[in-house]
């Protein structure tokens, strides 16, 4: 941990508290009901999610080189291999010939080869293409050019990162992520944490109706009543904003009780620590591990969740495998009941009672994610007329 950061920390901490109100107040905004509900704009969102890394595996799934994991995410077919560099690469686990799956869902180790399983048209680790049987068939093929599609990846906090639109297959995942991720690693244990008990499920409201509960903290006292409102202060959120990602800091009530000093704060005991990568992915940081959860648009009113806890090192005993499930359970059930009260608020959304909602100005992080996608959004429709006339 970083002096400067948790001493910056339990300032700003320590003068919310005492003022009643965190120094993270921004504009009130209102945002219109139709961004949760029009069609248009959720497969827009759709794309430009393809266009951000997505955390599609822990990096734990894939020991060492030549272990490979194949997976959909997002209805992209994928295949993540260890390769001999040490260095996990994602592929599009599509044929180039005609376009099958290469290799069934699954994991394994010490790959040589992957074999399609329509005309056996064989790769090597490094995605390169290795054979063509009849190969005489196809004199105009150029088989240094025909190796399976790379996609952009990273591996960062025990996660593999990929970005999804094969166009952008040279870009930098880790230039999105940024300096937040670099303040995210410099945590105890979340330089190289073990994933653990994996879950992906479906809740029916739009995604942006999740991220917004995120951002604000003035519901907490309300809908987590019954689990976990007794831990912290109030409507007390600090924000800090790394150009499109952001970090979020949830005051403990401890943190009043106990008064702790500057030197030697541990911002991981007295708080949640949320950190926010743009535009759909969310790590929870509590005192001894942490919580990853990713959110993939189904459509305008539906979300599939991707969940993956992330711990120091994997369970070596029944009691370890307890202490970890107990509280992979607290938090699900803490989600539960956001994710509740999203579908409540989807299910009243064509009702006309609401344009806009309104958001107060302890709210603002969640209008401004919602400015920040629609310039992101616009664009990405830019970028694709330059290039559809330049192709003209």
């Amino acid at each position: 941990m970083h002096d400067d950061f948790a001493t910056e920390l339990h300032r700003r901490a320590s003068a919310a508290v005492l003022a009643g109100r965190s120094d993270a107040q921004g504009e009130g905004a209102q945002v219109p009901v139709s961004e949760y509900t029009d069609e248009a704009r959720a497969r827009a969102e759709s794309r430009l999610l393809r266009r951000h890394p997505q955390p599609v595996a822990p990096s734990s799934s894939l020991v060492a080189p030549g272990a490979w994991l194949s997976l959909t995410y997002m209805d992209t077919p994928l295949l993540l291999v260890r390769q001999e560099s040490g260095q996990v690469q994602a592929f599009l686990n599509v044929c180039r010939h005609r376009g099958a799956r290469v290799v069934p869902e699954g994991s394994g180790g010490e790959a040589r080869a992957f074999v399609c399983p329509y005309h056996a048209w064989t790769y090597k680790p490094d995605g390169a293409l290795r054979g063509v049987p009849e190969s005489f068939g196809f004199p105009c093929l150029k088989q240094e050019e025909s190796g399976l599609r790379k996609l952009a990846t990273a591996e960062r906090a025990g996660v593999v990162w990929v970005v999804l639109d094969p166009a952008l297959a040279g870009s930098d995942p880790d230039a999105h992520l940024g300096v937040l991720m670099h303040n995210l690693e410099s945590l105890s244990g979340m330089r190289n944490p073990v994933g653990f008990a994996p879950r992906s499920y479906e809740v029916a409201a739009n995604w942006k109706l999740l991220v917004d509960g995120s951002f604000e903290a003035y519901h907490f006292k309300v809908a987590h009543r019954d689990t976990i409102a007794h831990m912290f202060v109030g409507n007390m959120q600090i924000v800090d904003e790394f150009e499109l990602n952001r970090r979020l800091y949830l005051i403990k009530s401890k943190f009043a009780q106990d008064k702790p000093e500057a030197a030697g704060f541990d911002p991981r005991r007295y708080g949640n620590l949320t950190y926010f990568f743009f535009p759909n992915t969310t790590i929870l940081v509590q005192p001894d591990h942490a919580q990853l959860s990713s959110l993939e648009p189904l459509g305008p009113a539906r979300t599939r969740v991707h969940e993956l806890t992330l711990i120091p090192e994997a369970p070596a005993s029944d009691k370890a495998t307890a202490h970890w499930e107990a509280n992979v359970e607290l938090y699900r059930r803490t989600l539960a009941e956001d994710y509740a009260l999203a579908e409540s608020i989807q299910a009243g959304l064509a009702s006309g009672a609401n344009e806009a909602f309104t958001f107060g100005s302890f709210e603002f992080a969640a209008p401004r994610f919602h400015s920040q996608l629609q310039q992101q959004i616009a664009a990405m429709h830019a970028g694709s007329e330059i290039a559809g006339t330049s192709h003209s």
